[in-house]
């Protein structure tokens, strides 16, 4: 179980915890209530929030991600993330930390799959890929694996309008599509010590994203939010300073409300967690 283990932990450490980070602001790109974004009258927090709305309300959607994690490096990759149903197609570069590489995870119904490509393979006897359950008791003893596939993807949006200096920086073009750009700076503790505003995401969900912060050190979060005709967030980014070192993210997004389709591994490719665990346990006893 050696070489099991240490595969396993590398990934988990490599690979989730900095694609999930992105996932958490992944689905702000698109519905809600207040002033239209494209409305040059519109001020800029009735402008962010009109697209944290709208995001709150996503079912599915697909973006790049780079930047960099703390204690981790540079990170690079592609996801698509679907909430209605729960699925995930993450496929992460990562380099000049402590684990490099090429990583993916993906989540199909209650399993996840963590690959790592050659390295996986030369460590667990020619297979790529492991199975994590997301429930029952080997869920139990993953906690902060299933805490990660259950990010909120809305929640870290959702933090600028909530600045006390939201403002609109300008006009630019990202990726070829005429966007406003806008930007805030926001105290964790004190989002934590105020009342959770009215908008489409709930109190529960808003105070879950502001515990991650915490988890990871950051007082003090820059928020960044590019958005386009429909008032789509075609681009967020988030900087910080972390207990491990420097985050600074930048997500693009390209697909939203298209359906997510996701393949579980071949069985014959995979070790299954579950299994391991139930042959260890015999040996022992």
């Amino acid at each position: 179980m050696t070489h099991f283990s240490r595969f396993s932990s590398r990934v988990t450490a490599a690979l989730l915890t900095g694609a999930v980070l992105g996932g958490t602001a992944a689905c702000t790109a698109s519905g809600g209530r207040t002033a239209a974004s494209g409305d040059l009258r519109a001020t800029p927090v009735a402008a962010v929030q009109k697209a944290v709305n709208k995001g709150a309300r996503l079912t599915s959607v697909s973006y790049r991600l780079s930047g960099k994690v703390p204690g981790q490096g540079t990170i690079d990759g592609k996801v698509a993330f679907s909430i209605r149903p729960r699925a995930i197609d993450m496929r992460m570069k990562a380099t000049g930390g402590k684990e490099e590489g090429e990583f993916s995870v993906r989540l199909v119904g209650d399993a996840m799959y963590l690959g790592g490509g050659g390295r996986a393979a030369a460590e667990m006897d020619g297979k790529h890929w492991i199975k994590f359950a997301m429930k029952g008791e080997e869920a139990g003893g993953l906690g902060g694996m299933q805490r990660q596939a259950d990010q909120d993807p809305a929640a870290q949006a959702s933090l600028l309008p909530q600045s006390d200096d939201v403002e609109k920086v300008g006009e630019e073009t990202v990726d070829g599509v005429r966007t406003t750009h806008y930007a805030g700076v926001v105290e964790v503790a004190d989002l934590l010590n105020k009342r959770a505003p009215r908008t489409a995401l709930d109190a529960e969900r808003r105070e879950k994203v502001l515990e991650q912060y915490q988890q990871l050190g950051v007082s003090k979060l820059h928020l960044d939010m590019w958005v386009g005709p429909g008032d789509r967030t075609v681009k967020f980014r988030e900087r910080a300073r972390a207990a491990q070192g420097p985050l600074d993210l930048t997500i693009r997004f390209f697909d939203v409300n298209k359906p997510v389709r996701v393949q579980a591994p071949p069985a014959s490719d995979t070790v299954d967690l579950a299994q391991k665990l139930k042959e260890a346990g015999k040996r022992l006893g």
